[in-house]
Formats: structure tokens, C-alpha cells, sequence
């Protein structure tokens, strides 16, 4: 599968870390990726979203060098300067922080709040505010700032200035509680540093934890995706977007077989559930999926109402078993679901039997 970004790293239940298929540290660890002697990737085309604009995509030449990292514990994914230390547990309250070495510079993420968000940006700046050994200070000013979008959410912002330290804030709801993210800087190295910090916003992504009792599967989606199902006639898993454009199919086969010969035995008909046809066919880029990388097939289909279909198919062995997994989306789109969701969804993947 082709992944046009640099992997993501990922706690899975604070015990187990995956980097989207690769070798991880220990538990606990702050999980950065090295910088990469590898030339900037190509700009991508952004995904068409009827439900929400989905904000540009970090430019090469700001995000070039950056780190990332993902948690089931926060769920959350985002990018920040390699640099930048962290990303680190708070060492009050739950979140992550990332922030420059040697000054007051850098981004938190509250999570596990709970309240109004209009009414929790309300009320931040009347006291201190700030995170405990990373940044406080006290506003002596505050003013309603523009909304942002985060992971296809808008909400609006507030800003503070005070002890030479200027902050914005913005309150988030998710699925299980309220997420406070906070960017803050020297306020003479402020407007310097608001490319940077739109960069770190437009990488966000929020994820929601799902643990199939039916399959033994564990894995996080996209927030806005469709709650993962059983797919028709066959005993598996199916994620989809909001608009069912794009999705994840996984059979389980429960039964020990070998799997390149089932790729060599696999066929588009295995396709027509999903409504494609006149599709093509030739081998694909391998999968990252369940710890490896395996060999897969891929083409290109017609969808009556969606249009061309770009789709990918593995089959993986799994103890005693073989999963064979199907990735699609609509071909214009097809870059952006790799980058978004397929090559994290797939790399942090885990039986839990």
C-alpha cells in the first residue's frame, strides 16, 4: 500500500506500542520518528467532504523533519517540529505535550474533560492558566479569536497575553469527553511561530478505540466514521466513512491457509459486494497490516455512483488463521485515505485473543 507520509507511532492500551506495522520502544516511552534523510514527499490532493471542509494538509517545506505520534490511550494522532521535545504524558492531568527544548514554546492536549465547551472557553483566562512545569502565566488580557477546524471539527478560539507569554486555546467535544488543545509562545515570537502552529493543528486526528469481541481485533478509526460492523455474508469487520465512499473490509478465515496462494486464487468478483465493476487488476505496493508487510493486489474499478474506484487486497496469516483485508476509495481520494486512515488503521492493528 502506498503511504505518501512518514508512519505514525501508537500506544496500544498503554502496554503495547505499533508503528503502523513497524518496531516500537518500550511502554511508556515518548515516541518520536527520526528525522528521514529522504527528500520532502510530494504535496497531496485533499479528499471531497460534503459534511465538512477539511483543512490543507502540513506543506512539505514546514513539515520536512517532523515527528508523529498516535495514542489508543489520548486517541489522538498529530505532527510537531523534530526538534521539539515530546510527545510526553502530562505530568498533571491526562494529555500529551510537545514543546521546544529550551523555551516556552509548544502545543498541549487535555483530554478526558468534561463541561460545555463554549462555557469552559468562556471561562479560560480568568485564573492562571497553562500546564504545570510546561507553561503558566496569568493573562492580563484575553480577546474571542477566529475558529479553527481540527480533525474536521470548527470551534472557536480565545487567546490570552501575559508574563510575556501569549496562548489560544480551543475546546473540542469528542465522542467520551472534551479535548483542550492550547498553543503558546514567547509573545515577541508569536506571529513568527503561527505558520508552525497551523501546521501541528492540521495534523491533528482524532481516533475512537474499537475492540471487536466477534473477531479478537483491536484497532482506532477515524471519529467521524461509520461505528465498524460485521460485513455482509461473511464473518469480519467493515469500516467506513461518513459518506461510505471509502472503507476497510476484513474477512476472517478460520482456518490455517497459505497466503500467497490465496492471493494468486483471489479474483474482482470478491469485489461485487461493494457494487464495483470493470475492474482492473495487478500487483500492488505490500501491505502494512498486523506487524508485516505482505503482498497485495490492486486496481482500479467502476462505481456507478461514486465513480473510479482505487482498490487494494491482502491476505495475512494470523495465528491460526488468515485475514484477507480490502482497502477502497474513490481514486481522486485515494492518497489522502492511505495518509488518513488506511496506513494507521491498518499498522496498529492487534489480536488481542
Amino acid at each position: 500500500m502506498r503511504i505518501p507520509i512518514r508512519p505514525c507511532f501508537f500506544v496500544i492500551l498503554a502496554a503495547v506500542l505499533v508503528a503502523c506495522g513497524k518496531a516500537s520502544p518500550a511502554p511508556g516511552a515518548a515516541v518520536t520518528e527520526p528525522v528521514s534523510d529522504e527528500p520532502p514527499p510530494a504535496a497531496l490532493p485533499l479528499p471531497s467532504d460534503a459534511s465538512a471542509a477539511v483543512p490543507d494538509e502540513p506543506t512539505p517545506e514546514i513539515t520536512y523533519g517532523w515527528s508523529t505520534t498516535a495514542s489508543t490511550r489520548t486517541e489522538l494522532s498529530f505532527g510537531f517540529p523534530g526538534e521539539w521535545d515530546g510527545s510526553s504524558p502530562l505530568t498533571f492531568g491526562e494529555g500529551e505535550f510537545v514543546k521546544d527544548p529550551d523555551q516556552p514554546i509548544g502545543v498541549t492536549f487535555r483530554i478526558a474533560l468534561s463541561g460545555d465547551p463554549a462555557a469552559m472557553l468562556a471561562d479560560w483566562g480568568r485564573e492562571s492558566v497553562g500546564i504545570v512545569g510546561i507553561v503558566t502565566f496569568l493573562p492580563s488580557t484575553t480577546a474571542d479569536a477566529a475558529a479553527v477546524t481540527v480533525a474536521r471539527i470548527t470551534a472557536p478560539t480565545k487567546t490570552g497575553e501575559g508574563d510575556g507569554i501569549t496562548a489560544r486555546v480551543v475546546y473540542l467535544p469528542r465522542a467520551g469527553d472534551v479535548l483542550e488543545i492550547m498553543w503558546f509562545a514567547p509573545t515577541d515570537q508569536w506571529e513568527d511561530l503561527q505558520p508552525v502552529f497551523q501546521q501541528v493543528l492540521d495534523s491533528v486526528e482524532i481516533w475512537r478505540r474499537f475492540n471487536s469481541q466477534e473477531t479478537g481485533l483491536l484497532t482506532m478509526y477515524l471519529h467521524d466514521w461509520l461505528e465498524p460492523r460485521m460485513p455482509p455474508e461473511e464473518q469480519g469487520l467493515w469500516f467506513q466513512s461518513a459518506d461510505q465512499r471509502t472503507g476497510l473490509l476484513i474477512y476472517v478465515e478460520n482456518a490455517l491457509a497459505d497466503p500467497a496462494k490465496k492471493l494468486a486464487e483471489w479474483d474482482v468478483s470478491r469485489l461485487s459486494a461493494l457494487g464495483f465493476g470493470q475492474c482492473s487488476m495487478e500487483p500492488g505496493d505490500r501491505m502494512g497490516v498486523m506487524g508485516g508487510q505482505w503482498e497485495s493486489l490492486t486496481g482500479e474499478c467502476v462505481d456507478a455512483q461514486v465513480g473510479k474506484i482505487t482498490y487494494e487486497a491482502a491476505y495475512v496469516p494470523n495465528k491460526d488463521r488468515v485475514l484477507e483485508f480490502i482497502t477502497y476509495a474513490p481514486s481522486d481520494e485515494w492518497a489522502v485515505a492511505n495518509q488518513k486512515a488506511f496506513s494507521c488503521l491498518l499498522g496498529m492493528m492487534l489480536d488481542i485473543r
